[in-house]
């Protein structure tokens, strides 16, 4: 995995995340995979010094109308990378 992808959770802190489509992954520590959109979160790069990645942070924007029928795959929990604390 080339670049670190981090979903910046406002409750949970930062958690490992991956972007498939329009869709934003994020490994919870109890074990599920949330699944939130692109335009729920603000993306911007990783703070450096650090690793090359993207940080999404989640907004009090609500998914755009029909996004409760995303049928996306979430992806295999060891796609996701380690977050440093």
């Amino acid at each position: 995995m080339d670049q670190r992808e981090v979903l910046l959770h406002p409750a949970l802190g930062k958690l490992p995340a991956r972007k498939v489509l329009q869709c934003i992954f994020a490994l919870d520590p109890t074990g599920p995979i949330l699944h939130f959109h692109q335009e729920q979160v603000r993306s911007e790069n990783l703070p450096t010094p650090g690793p090359t990645g993207t940080l999404y942070t989640l907004t009090d924007t609500p998914a755009a109308e029909g996004r409760e029928r995303c049928r996306i795959i979430p992806p295999f929990v060891r796609e996701f990378s380690v977050v440093d604390a």
